[in-house]
């Protein structure tokens, strides 16, 4: 295939197998792809310390634009590119009006790479520090205050619907983990926002980026570049789409979909 200068991937559920991997074959493809010139961006709902521990190949230490478009990073040098976070005035009106609705609710920000839980009098859940997902710090309201968030995640709070009714005009919000958490961010946030900054850089047009992706908040980024690919077990309305439908991520898809289509042989 002609035409094709960039190659942008989402990470669950696509480049990410079952088991949390990049197989040795997608790998060895993407690396293929690096060495005639193809710049790999990865682009993900993950912040950079769930996902840096992946990046052991060089093809893959380009940009990278985390936690759905918050935060965007050019790996080898860890500059930040771009990063749109939530006005600390905003975060902290969610985070008071939350509080007075569900005194017990699970507040954390999440500040490009740090991860801060907030510290309640009201008995708070407790997160086990030996969990993966345990904040790295706990503060006290007060020291949020002037925080600007690239991500503000609620939990114990079900009701997402109400809190949009209140905030859905300053903020983008998105419920994930079925309904169990809420993620907030900056109203313009998206990876295809982000992503437009990189292919300025890189002097590259949309229309010659081939994009993988499996879930809905792809579904910008098949809108916006030139050559969508959906794996198999992605959402319908991403097939829908699709200019292609590989294999699933378990089938090793980005792999078998960069040889069917003849940017590899």
């Amino acid at each position: 295939m002609t035409g094709i200068r960039c190659l942008v991937l989402d990470l669950d559920g696509t480049l990410l197998n079952s088991d949390d991997m990049i197989s040795s074959n997608n790998l060895k493809a993407l690396e293929m792809c690096s060495a005639q010139g193809l710049p790999i961006v990865l682009a993900t709902g993950r912040p950079p310390r769930a996902v840096r521990h992946l990046l052991s190949s060089q093809t893959l230490q380009g940009f990278v634009i985390y936690l759905d478009g918050g935060l965007t990073v050019h790996e080898s040098s860890r500059q930040i590119i771009d990063h749109c976070p939530v006005d600390h005035r905003v975060a902290g009106e969610i985070v008071d009006w939350v509080l007075a609705l569900e005194p017990r609710a699970s507040i954390s920000f999440e500040v490009q790479d740090a991860w801060y839980g907030l510290q309640s009098s009201e008995d708070p859940i407790v997160i086990s520090q030996e969990s993966d997902f345990a904040p790295q710090y706990t503060l006290k309201r007060a020291d949020l205050a002037g925080m600007s968030p690239t991500r503000v995640i609620l939990s114990g709070f079900p009701d997402v619907t109400r809190l949009g009714e209140a905030f859905s005009n300053q903020v983008r919000m998105r419920s994930v983990a079925d309904g169990a958490l809420i993620q907030v961010m900056a109203r313009s946030v998206s990876k295809e926002r982000a992503l437009a900054p990189v292919l300025n850089a890189l002097a590259i047009s949309p229309e010659e980026v081939m994009v993988f992706g499996d879930g809905c908040n792809d579904q910008g980024l098949f809108d916006f570049c030139g050559y969508p690919v959906a794996m198999a077990n992605a959402a319908s309305s991403l097939k829908a789409r699709a200019k292609y439908v590989t294999g699933s991520n378990d089938e090793d898809g980005v792999g078998d979909a960069l040889n069917k289509l003849g940017l590899i042989g």
